[in-house]
């Protein structure tokens, strides 16, 4: 359980800034918000009342984050941090680790950190947001709508049979079985409602290769950003993400799926249900992601890499994003991933980031709490 009890609102945000890079709004906004995460609720009235006390004395002076003890206890911890950008969710709430969140922290602007030795790497290639790397596709109900659904969209759509003959494909809907790898198929047949090109046209003119899930559930399912051989239309649970470079479609599929971009998802998407990653059509263009677009020759490298890796790794099957800690196909993600940002073949980056695995998947808004999953990580009974 978590209690994030003491908070600064920001001021109202300034225009955003122009060029979508977070580090720059980061700079803009400077807004600051104390997290306070307690590792069991108070038990008492008297106890919650010796609580806040507690909290109220916490000075943060020189320090971003550090432990909360009582009578030689460790009750909790607490986090300072800035909102990157306008409108950016706090992203220390819910976080049980604070040494979690000063790695996002760092993510944000611009650097991998590893906790445990106190290294920093910087991504040349920067962060930027997801709306500036790409087109985002049309929600689902300008799409369509299932067989026997409400009529809202141009297509109706049913699910795809053994044959795969369809003319016009969508991968509508998420399936944790089925969607284990990279590289996935369309999950549903779409027909148009009605002959009409001028609203047959615009959805088949946002057909994609490659798809973000909008609602993760960490604890069942294993790919947060797919891919199909052929272009396809999005849908309720996968929105599609448009644009003609193979590089930057393979580069997105490949670092939403490591454990540096899954940590940004946890930070940024809704984690109100335990375990689940939520974001909405419209939030999706603020999600935090690397700059692969940039006009550098990091970012040359990493798209060459990206095209070559993703041929690798798009059809190894992947286990559910909470297991990432014990999961061989996750860890070689992570290695592609390193490698895109300039860091492959580094074994202290290659520690790091395995480090990372196992802090993450020990987040309570990770696990969700799952028995099977608390117990291979040797935290149930």
């Amino acid at each position: 359980k978590k209690s994030n009890t003491k908070k600064h609102p920001p001021p109202p945000p300034p225009p955003p800034s122009s060029n979508g890079n977070i580090e720059a709004a980061k700079h803009e906004l400077g807004a600051e918000v104390l997290s306070v995460n307690l590792r069991a609720a108070p038990t008492t009235v008297a106890e919650a009342f010796w609580f806040a006390k507690l909290l109220q004395q916490i000075e943060p002076g020189e320090r971003a984050d550090d432990a909360i003890h009582d009578a030689g206890r460790r009750i909790g911890a607490w986090t300072l941090s800035k909102s990157p950008a306008p409108g950016f969710p706090w992203f220390a709430v819910g976080m049980r680790n604070h040494h979690l969140a000063s790695v996002a922290a760092e993510l944000l602007a611009g650097r991998f950190y590893w906790p445990g030795e106190r290294r920093k790497w910087n991504i040349e290639i920067g962060l930027t947001t997801l709306d500036q790397l790409v087109e985002i596709g049309p929600t689902h109900d300008l799409i369509g709508h299932p067989t026997g659904g409400d009529g809202r969209g141009t297509f109706r759509f049913d699910p795809i049979g053994d044959a795969f003959d369809c003319v016009y494909p969508a991968l509508w809907a998420a399936d944790a079985e089925k969607q284990s790898t990279l590289l996935t198929q369309p999950t549903h047949c779409g027909e148009p409602v009605v002959d009409d090109d001028a609203l047959i046209r615009p959805m088949l003119a946002q057909r994609s290769d490659l798809f973000i899930s909008r609602n993760l559930r960490f604890t069942s399912q294993a790919v947060a950003a797919a891919r199909t051989a052929q272009p396809a239309m999005g849908g309720r649970a996968w929105t599609a993400l448009i644009h003609a470079d193979e590089g930057i479609k393979a580069a997105l599929a490949i670092w939403c799926n490591s454990t540096p971009g899954l940590l940004l998802r946890s930070c940024y998407a809704q984690t109100t249900q335990a375990g689940r990653a939520t974001m909405q059509v419209n939030a999706l263009g603020g999600f935090p992601v690397p700059n692969f677009a940039a006009d550098s020759a990091s970012a040359a490298d990493a798209r060459t890499s990206a095209a070559r890796l993703h041929a690798e790794l798009a059809e190894l099957p992947l286990q559910p994003c909470s297991y990432a800690f014990q999961d061989d196909h996750r860890a070689r993600i992570d290695a592609a991933a390193l490698e895109m940002l300039g860091l492959g073949g580094d074994p202290d980056a290659a520690l790091a980031v395995a480090e990372l695995r196992g802090i993450w998947c020990r987040e309570p808004a990770v696990h969700g709490g799952n028995k099977s999953i608390l117990r291979a990580l040797g935290l149930g009974e």
